[in-house]
């Protein structure tokens, strides 16, 4: 029965041209089961009565089938009352347009609480009613109408909590998987912060125990005179190196931090030390820890390789938000030459170009370096969704020392 009124909400929008025609062609079949299923004894008057019951009953249909998406349900529900009692004033003629109540009950009862779905079924009964008793007929097509009418409430009712169930078994399971989600992003969070941890304690604590062992042989050196300035100068490249690997390892742990601290922030404070321009522009927005980290060293990296390989040449760099992507452009005004282009995979710190450019690719983004007019530009850009900022208590000291 529910191929020929299937319900629109539970078909896949590409069979809904499928669903109505399937309802109009029972539409059709119900029709001529109506006409031929007119007895001959009728008066012509009574026969021309049929006809026109059948006519509103079908077009009252047709009206629904084509109302029931997108119209009110104001407009809805005077299709299926009118299918309701235009088909049980029928069947008083006819028995199978018994069928045209209970379909209008049952789509009801799918589509609404139960009062309402009662209420068009009592219109088709009482429709059944008042037709037999002025045709004078048997009282067994009214039992029917009440069979057809109670049956198409018991399956709609069931339909419609059967939906609802799926629904809600639906919503449930979305919402189990949002709190996967965010259980493995906060255990993730979790070990993040551990390993920053560990590397603050170990590395950076490190480090600074030699910075300061340095600087107590410093100390030493400075009080012989007889010291070659060589060594001077090796030492305090020696601190200067200690110095970078102890900001170095600060930044991993930031970088490792759910709370690590923004992009723009930590550009504009390095273009500083090299005396950059810094340019932003776009949305600012919070971004992923590890596109933070990956467009930092690029920017380090290209603002290293400007002070090697053209000192004293006018840098910018550029922050740009985009819809779904970051990028950020390093650019100088004095083109390098040849050999120190050909170097720039390899220098800098460990962080080389090249290597930079695998940790961009890991993320989904690509690195561009090249001559331009009158310089040279490095560009990175990070595909990136927005991440909402997340604090994790008891961290907040990690970076004291």
């Amino acid at each position: 029965m529910t191929l020929l009124f299937p319900d629109p909400d539970q078909v896949p929008p590409r069979w809904g041209a499928l669903a109505n025609g399937l309802t109009l062609a029972g539409l059709g079949l119900l029709v001529f089961g109506c006409l031929t299923g007119v007895p001959g004894g009728y008066s012509h008057g009574q026969k021309v009565a049929a006809v026109v019951l059948l006519a509103i009953a079908a077009l009252a249909w047709v009206a629904w089938v084509l109302a029931r998406n997108a119209s009110p349900e104001p407009v809805v529900a005077m299709c299926l009352v009118v299918v309701a009692a235009a088909g049980g004033a029928l069947a008083a003629f006819s028995a199978v347009a018994l069928i045209f109540p209970g379909v209008a009950t049952m789509a009801a009862a799918s589509r609404w609480r139960l009062i309402s779905a009662a209420g068009v079924g009592a219109v088709g009964v009482l429709a059944v009613l008042s037709a037999t008793l002025a045709n004078g007929n048997n009282f067994a097509v009214v039992w029917g109408g009440l069979a057809a009418v109670f049956t198409a409430l018991i399956v709609g009712i069931t339909r419609r909590q059967a939906v609802e169930h799926a629904e809600q078994a639906t919503r449930l399971e979305l919402a189990s998987d949002r709190a996967d989600v965010e259980r493995n992003r906060a255990e993730l969070l979790a070990e993040r912060n551990h390993l920053a941890r560990e590397l603050h304690d170990v590395l950076a604590h490190t480090l600074a125990a030699l910075s300061l062992q340095l600087e107590a042989f410093a100390t030493i050196v400075d009080a012989e005179p007889g010291t070659s300035p060589r060594i001077r100068a090796q030492l305090e490249r020696t601190r200067e190196l200690v110095r970078e690997g102890l900001d170095e390892a600060r930044g991993a742990v930031l970088a490792l931090r759910d709370d690590a601290e923004p992009l723009e922030r930590r550009l504009s404070r390095l273009a500083e030390q090299h005396q950059a321009a810094f340019v932003t522009s776009g949305a600012v927005r919070p971004l992923a820890p590890e596109a933070v980290l990956a467009l930092y060293r690029v920017s380090q990296e290209a603002l290293t390789n400007v002070v090697k390989h053209a000192p004293g040449a006018t840098a910018t760099l550029s922050l740009t938000f985009g819809a779904g992507r970051v990028t950020v452009t390093i650019e100088n005004d004095v083109q390098a030459h040849n050999g120190a282009i050909n170097s720039l995979g390899r220098s800098g710190g460990g962080f080389g170009l090249r290597g930079i450019s695998e940790r961009v690719a890991l993320l989904g983004g690509e690195v561009e370096a090249g001559a331009v007019a009158g310089g040279w530009r490095v560009s990175a850009t990070v595909p990136v969704p927005v991440v909402a900022p997340a604090t994790t208590p008891g961290t907040d000291a990690m970076l004291g020392s």
